[in-house]
C-alpha cells in the first residue's frame, strides 16, 4: 500500500469531517441561543374529566396541595433515591445524556424500567412546555434542558424538580408527597421512604403500594440495590385519603381512566398538572343510577358486605358505568378484582361446546349427585338436590344444574373452555399469573379442570360484563375501555380512542347463547321491562348453607351489565334479615333496576333468533343408571309453587301453545284452527281488550281453553309493588268475570316476563305462573316461514310456546299456525296447556269492581261470534304438577 497516496486523502477526510463537525456545533449552539428561556414555570392546572356528552362534569384530577421547599431541608437520602431511579448521570451530564439514553434503549428491550430523559428535561418539560408529543416540543425540550444547566446549578434544577414533580395521591411536590404517603414533614423523610416516592414517580397511579404492593415493592428494591444502600426496610405507608377527583364511587373511575391513558402516552404528571380535558365514555345516566342503586341496596345490610357494578356498550367495549367500592381512589376495586363467578361462567362452558357442535337442545344426565373420574370421588350435587335425568343444555341452565354442564366441559374438554373465556374478554392474568388455572398447590397447576365450567376460577367483574358484552354484540369482542379522548388546555388532542375489535365466536353460537340466556331471564322473571338474557349465580361458602360470592350478569342488545356482592376476605355473605345472599336476591334486583333505569330512554330492541348451531343427539342422557332415591327426576317441592312453570302438563312429546295480548280481531282466525284440529290452548288475556272484546273472550271459554291473566294493560310490572300488582291481576279477573262470569282464570303471566312480586302475588291468588321455552318473536313480523321454522328448531319435548293473538298485525301467526300445526300432529306432537301448581280459589264475582280498575263491565253473555264451532272442545281436567314446574336455585 502506497502510504504517501493514502495520507492526503485521509487527511482530506479528517478535516471535512473537523469542518462538518464544527459547522454541526455552530448549528446546534444558534438553535439552543435561538430558545429562549422563560422567566417562570407553568403553573400547574387540574384536569376535568367529562361524561361522554363532553360537558357534564364527572370529576376534577390535579394538585390538591403544593409547598416549595428548599433542597437543604429534603434529606440527601431522598434525594439520592430520587437520582437513583430516575437519572443517575444527572451530576455528570449537561443536561441531556447520550449514555442514558443508550441505556433505555437497552434497559426496554430487557424489560427493564429507566427511560431516556433526564431530571432536566423532564423538568423544562413539566415546567415549560405542553404534553403534546412532537418532534418540535422534543427539540424544544432538548434547548431548554442545556440552557437550564448551562444558567442553573445542579442543586437548583435537583430542588425545582423535586418541588415539581407529582407523586401520585393528589401530591405535586416533595413536601405533599411526604405527608400523603407517611404523614410527616419532608424533613423527617429517611431513605427507604424517600425509594418509595421515587418509585411513585415513574408511574404514580401503578406503583403506589396501596394499589400494586408487590410491583411497588419490586420497584422499591430495584432503587436502594442502586443507591448501594443495603440493609434498609421496606417502610410502614399509609392508606390514601380520599382527594379531589377521587371521593366516593367515581373515585375507582379516575384511577381507570389515569391507567388507561397512561398506557397510551399520557402521563400522570400531564392528567394531574396540564389541565387537560378528558372525555370519558362514562354515562351520565347509566352511573348515576349505579351510583344510587348500589348505595340503596348496600343501605342498612351488615357491615362488610360490598358490590361491585360494570356496564359495558356492546358496539364497542365502551364502560358506561362502573364501580368498584365507595371509599375513592387508590383502595380496593372489587369490580377489577378476581372472584369465582359460580354460574355466571356457564355460558362460556355452553359457546365452547356450541363451538365444538353440541347443540344447546342437546340432552343430558342432570341427576344429582354424580360421579366423574376427574373429582378424585368427591360427587358434585346441583343446588338444592334438583334432579332432572333427561335435560337439554337449556333446561339445565334455566334451572342452574351443575352435572350437565360440568359432564359438556368434560366431554369437550376444558382447555377449550378456558380458550373460549379469553377469547370473549376474560384478561389472561390476574396480578401477573395466568387466569383460569390452577395455582401452585392445587391438584394441576397452570392446568385447567372441568370445575371452569362451573366457576371455580375467579374472574373480575369488569371481565365478566365484557363477556356477556361479547354475546351481546353477535360474538365480536371489543376491547374494554374508559377515555373517549385527551386534549390539552389548548385543544391540542393526545389521544382519541377507536374501537378495538376481534371476532370471539361465530354469531350463530353468539344467537345460541343468547336464546338460553333468554328462557333464564323470562323463567326466573328477571326481566328488566325489555327482551333481556342473563343468569345469576352464587359460589357457596364451604361446606355450609351460605354463599361467599353472589353474582347476575347479562345483558340487552345495548348494554350488558354485571353485578358481584361478596366481602373483602371472602366469608358468608347474608343479608339484614340474616338470610344468605343468593343470586337471585340482592344481585338480580340490582341487575335489573339498573338495566330499567339506564336504558329508561333507550328504545326496545330485539336479539336474533336461535340458528341452532350443532346436532342434538350429543349428550350422555341415559347413558348410566339412576339411583333409587333419585328416580322420577322431580324437583323438590320447594322449587314448584310461585315460580313460573315452564313446561307443558302433558308427559312425552307434548306441547303447550298460549297466545299473548289479546283478544282481538285475529283471535277468532286462531280459534277456528285450534277447533279444525281439536287443540286445547292457553290464551293470555289483557284486561282492556277483555273488556273492549267480551264476545271473544267468551268464546274462547266456549270453546274450551284455558284463561291467562296477561295484566290490564300490559304494563311491565317488575318495579310495582304487591299492592299494585295485586290491583292490577284483580282488576284483570274482574273484567274476565264480567264477560264471561264463573270461567276459570288458572294462570297468569308478566307482561315481557318482567315478574318482580307478581309470581307470588298470582300465586296466591290460585293463578299459576306460566313462563315459555320456545319464543320465535312473532311480534317482530319475520315472516310465516320463519316463525314456524324458529318454533321447530326451539321445539322440545314439554315446551311451552309463546305466540300471539293480540298487540299488532297477527296474520304471520295464524299463517304460520296453519302451517305448524298439521306439521306437528303429523310429527307425533300432542297438545295440552301448562302445568299447574297454584291451588284452585274462588272465582270472582261478575259484580267485582276493584277501584283501580276503570274496566267497563260487559253485558251478559250472548251468543258467541260468528265462525264459533257449534260444539266446543269438552275441557280436560286440570293437570297436576309435574317435575318441570319449577325453577331451580344458582350453581
Amino acid at each position: 500500500m502506497d502510504l504517501k497516496k493514502l495520507l492526503p486523502g485521509t487527511c482530506r477526510a479528517l478535516v471535512g469531517l473537523v469542518l462538518v463537525t464544527i459547522a454541526a456545533d455552530a448549528a446546534l449552539e444558534g438553535w439552543i441561543a435561538s430558545v429562549d428561556l422563560p422567566d417562570a414555570p407553568l403553573r400547574p392546572q387540574a384536569s376535568v374529566l367529562y361524561y361522554r356528552d363532553g360537558h357534564t362534569v364527572l370529576a376534577r384530577v390535579g394538585v390538591t396541595s403544593h409547598r416549595d421547599v428548599p433542597l437543604g431541608a429534603i434529606p440527601d437520602g431522598v434525594r439520592r433515591a430520587v437520582v437513583a431511579a430516575e437519572d443517575r448521570d444527572f451530576h455528570r451530564h449537561w443536561g441531556v445524556s447520550v449514555r442514558g439514553v443508550v441505556r433505555a434503549v437497552v434497559a426496554d428491550a430487557g424489560g427493564d424500567r429507566q427511560g431516556a430523559s433526564t431530571i432536566t428535561q423532564q423538568y423544562v418539560r413539566n415546567a415549560y412546555l405542553t404534553q403534546q408529543v412532537s418532534a418540535g416540543r422534543k427539540a424544544r425540550e432538548f434547548a431548554l434542558a442545556v440552557k437550564l444547566e448551562r444558567s442553573t446549578s445542579k442543586d437548583d434544577i435537583l430542588a425545582r424538580y423535586l418541588n415539581t414533580i407529582y407523586y401520585g395521591r393528589g401530591a405535586y411536590g416533595i413536601a405533599a408527597a411526604a405527608d400523603a404517603y407517611f404523614g410527616v414533614p419532608v424533613e423527617r423523610l429517611d431513605a427507604a421512604q424517600g425509594a418509595v416516592l421515587a418509585a411513585a414517580v415513574k408511574d404514580p397511579s401503578y406503583f403506589d403500594p396501596a394499589v400494586n404492593p408487590a410491583e411497588a415493592l419490586d420497584r422499591w428494591r430495584w432503587i436502594v440495590a442502586a443507591m448501594g444502600d443495603t440493609g434498609l426496610a421496606y417502610p410502614a405507608v399509609l392508606p390514601p385519603a380520599s382527594r379531589t377527583g377521587g371521593a366516593g364511587g367515581n373515585g375507582l373511575v379516575v384511577d381507570q381512566v389515569e391507567r388507561e391513558l397512561a398506557r397510551h402516552g399520557v402521563t400522570s404528571q400531564q392528567l394531574h398538572t396540564g389541565g387537560l380535558s378528558v372525555v370519558t365514555t362514562l354515562d351520565a345516566t347509566a352511573q348515576g343510577a349505579a351510583l344510587d342503586l348500589v348505595g340503596t341496596a348496600l343501605r342498612d345490610q351488615p357491615d362488610g358486605l360490598r358490590a361491585a357494578l360494570v356496564a359495558v356498550d356492546p358496539a364497542g367495549g365502551a364502560v358506561r358505568a362502573y364501580y368498584g367500592g365507595g371509599q375513592g381512589r387508590g383502595y380496593y376495586d372489587d369490580a377489577a378484582a378476581p372472584h369465582p363467578p359460580a354460574a355466571t361462567f356457564k355460558p362460556v362452558a355452553l359457546a365452547a361446546g356450541l363451538r365444538e357442535g353440541i347443540a344447546f337442545l342437546s340432552r343430558w344426565d342432570g341427576r344429582s349427585p354424580r360421579l366423574f373420574a376427574d373429582r378424585g370421588g368427591a360427587p358434585l350435587v346441583n343446588r338444592d338436590g334438583v334432579q332432572c335425568p333427561d335435560c337439554t343444555l337449556q333446561e339445565a341452565m334455566v334451572r342452574s344444574l351443575n352435572t350437565p354442564i360440568y359432564a359438556l366441559t368434560q366431554r369437550i374438554g376444558a382447555g377449550k373452555v378456558r380458550a373460549a373465556a379469553l377469547d370473549l374478554g376474560v384478561s389472561p392474568q390476574y396480578g401477573g399469573r395466568p387466569s383460569l388455572v390452577d395455582a401452585d398447590g392445587d391438584p394441576r397447576p397452570g392446568r385447567t379442570r372441568a370445575d371452569i365450567a362451573i366457576g371455580r376460577y375467579p374472574v373480575s367483574p369488569a371481565d365478566v360484563a365484557t363477556v356477556y358484552a361479547t354475546f351481546a354484540a353477535g360474538g365480536t369482542r371489543s376491547e374494554r375501555h374508559f377515555v373517549v379522548s385527551a386534549a390539552t388546555a389548548a385543544g391540542d388532542v393526545l389521544w382519541a380512542a377507536a374501537p378495538v375489535r376481534a371476532a370471539a365466536v361465530d354469531p350463530r353460537v353468539a344467537a345460541d347463547v343468547t336464546a338460553v340466556l333468554r328462557a333464564v331471564v323470562d323463567g326466573r322473571g328477571l326481566a328488566p321491562g325489555r327482551p333481556a338474557a342473563g343468569v345469576t349465580g352464587s359460589q357457596q361458602w364451604g361446606n355450609t348453607d351460605d354463599n361467599q360470592d353472589a353474582w347476575m350478569a347479562g345483558y340487552t342488545p345495548q348494554l350488558a351489565a354485571a353485578v358481584w356482592m361478596g366481602r373483602l376476605v371472602p366469608g358468608p355473605i347474608r343479608d339484614a334479615a340474616g338470610h344468605p345472599v343468593e343470586g337471585e336476591t340482592l344481585p338480580a334486583r340490582l341487575w335489573r333496576d339498573f338495566l330499567h333505569a339506564a336504558l329508561r330512554d333507550t328504545a326496545v330492541a330485539a336479539f336474533p333468533a336461535a340458528a341452532h348451531v350443532g346436532r342434538t343427539d350429543t349428550g350422555d342422557a341415559g347413558q348410566g343408571d339412576s339411583p333409587d332415591d333419585l328416580a322420577g327426576g322431580r324437583a323438590p317441592a320447594a322449587a314448584v309453587g310461585a315460580r313460573p312453570v315452564l313446561r307443558a302438563a302433558g308427559p312425552g312429546r307434548t306441547v303447550a301453545l298460549t297466545f299473548d295480548d289479546g283478544p282481538s280481531q285475529y283471535t277468532t282466525a286462531v280459534l277456528d284452527l285450534l277447533r279444525q284440529y281439536r287443540i286445547r290452548a292457553t290464551f293470555c288475556v289483557v284486561g282492556e281488550a277483555v273488556a273492549a272484546d267480551p264476545a271473544r273472550l267468551r268464546r274462547i271459554v266456549a270453546d274450551g281453553h284455558a284463561l291467562c291473566n296477561h295484566s290490564t294493560h300490559h304494563d311491565a310490572l317488575g318495579h310495582a309493588t304487591a299492592e299494585r300488582v295485586l290491583g292490577d291481576i284483580t282488576t284483570t279477573d274482574a273484567a274476565i268475570a264480567a264477560a264471561a262470569p264463573g270461567a276459570a282464570v288458572t294462570y297468569f303471566r308478566a307482561p315481557y316476563g318482567d315478574w318482580g312480586v307478581s309470581a307470588k302475588v298470582a300465586y296466591d291468588l290460585g293463578h299459576t305462573p306460566i313462563g315459555w321455552s320456545v319464543d320465535p318473536d312473532d311480534w317482530t313480523l319475520p315472516g310465516a316461514a320463519e316463525i314456524v321454522s324458529r318454533v321447530e328448531r326451539q321445539l322440545t319435548p314439554g315446551a311451552i310456546v309463546l305466540v300471539h293473538d293480540g298487540g299488532g298485525d297477527r296474520r304471520q301467526t295464524v299463517e304460520a299456525l296453519a302451517t305448524l300445526i298439521p306439521r306437528l300432529l303429523a310429527a307425533g306432537w300432542t297438545f295440552d296447556v301448562p302445568a299447574v301448581t297454584a291451588p284452585p280459589v274462588a272465582v270472582p264475582s261478575p259484580t267485582l269492581e276493584p277501584e283501580s280498575a276503570q274496566l267497563p263491565t260487559a253485558p251478559p253473555p250472548s251468543p258467541t261470534p260468528a265462525g264459533s264451532p257449534v260444539e266446543s272442545l269438552v275441557p280436560t281436567p286440570e293437570p297436576a304438577p309435574t317435575s318441570g314446574s319449577g325453577v331451580g336455585g344458582d350453581g
